[in-house]
């Protein structure tokens, strides 16, 4: 009688070939498919600007190192023994995205529902999760702002982030010198780098509902990063929430948020619903796909999400 495990390839170079294979095709210039346009274009000009990479870079050399000590320090460090469901978490989203598995941290911070990724070119990536999101998020929205801190680190998000924060919360401050860099940083660098931010959270979002294979894991996570999740059990209504938005496009009160990193909640759910109609997306899950469905190609996607995220041109919904 045959074996039936004859016919299972266990050759370790045929692995590595089909699963490059796979992760190639989501690849467009180096770039994930699913990065919003914005994104990348914003990052491109950031960069174009003499020196400011260099900043970067150094700055994050120095940061990254110092918070995982830290964070070994004061917080929980996630793993096979250690909160092992959300370990699987991290793996799975790892491994769909191609990325290497980042280290995990739960942070004791109870009154702040918030994540964040530290990564940088030659050191091992770190997520943090503060102790409030693991607990009044549910497992699936957990999974979904995992894999969106995956999209930070997939998309080479680290250095931009860490200018990001030395902009906003200071976060340079920690390292000789920062005081005079943060004073030296002009005005349309800091608008740029802002711009960026915004796109930047689009484009993970998409990570994390690809990571998910759904929409709506994500679109709750925001509903409780906007109520600030909440412990009565009572249900945000999406819809309701979502007509906040035709009231802040019209508002010059949302121009506020020209010096945010992050779009507002409501923002972000309407790109996150047109992302599930896009090619883009039934590319990472064809099995999802209905017959005879169109979807957005990627252009149209993201011109659609534009629209939404825009700070000065919003458009109706």
């Amino acid at each position: 009688m045959m074996n039936p495990t004859n016919e299972i390839s266990v050759s370790f170079s045929e692995y590595l070939r089909e699963r490059s294979t796979r992760l190639d095709k989501h690849l467009s210039g180096g770039i994930p498919d699913y990065a919003f346009a914005a994104d990348y274009a914003t990052r491109q000009k950031i960069a174009a600007i003499p020196g400011v990479f260099k900043l970067g870079k150094a700055l994050t050399s120095q940061i990254v190192p110092r918070q995982r000590q830290l964070l070994n320090m004061q917080a929980l460090r996630v793993g096979p023994n250690q909160f092992p469901e959300i370990y699987k978490m991290v793996t799975e989203c790892a491994s769909l995205l191609g990325i290497g598995v980042p280290s995990v941290f739960v942070m004791p911070e109870v009154a702040t529902i918030n994540a964040y990724a530290y990564a940088t070119e030659d050191a091992e990536p770190v997520i943090v999760l503060n102790s409030a999101l693991v607990e009044r998020l549910t497992p699936r929205e957990i999974k979904a702002v995992i894999g969106h801190e995956c999209g930070h680190i997939h998309n080479n998000h680290g250095i931009y982030n860490i200018l990001a924060e030395l902009i906003i919360n200071g976060i340079g401050l920690l390292i000789p010198g920062a005081r005079e860099i943060l004073a030296a940083i002009s005005l349309p660098l800091r608008t740029a780098i802002l711009t960026w931010g915004r796109a930047a959270e689009i484009t993970c979002d998409r990570a994390g509902i690809i990571c998910c294979g759904e929409a709506e894991s994500t679109i709750s996570t925001h509903a409780k990063f906007v109520s600030g999740g909440l412990l009565s059990g009572q249900e945000t209504n999406i819809e309701a929430l979502l007509e906040q938005y035709d009231t802040l496009r019209t508002s010059p009160v949302r121009l506020l948020e020209l010096i945010s990193t992050h779009p507002a909640g409501v923002r972000r759910i309407l790109a996150a619903k047109e992302f599930m109609n896009s090619q883009v997306y039934y590319d990472w899950h064809p099995e999802q796909k209905t017959g005879g469905a169109v979807y957005y190609s990627k252009q149209e996607l993201d011109s659609r999400c534009a629209k939404y995220v825009s700070v000065t041109k919003n458009q109706e919904r």
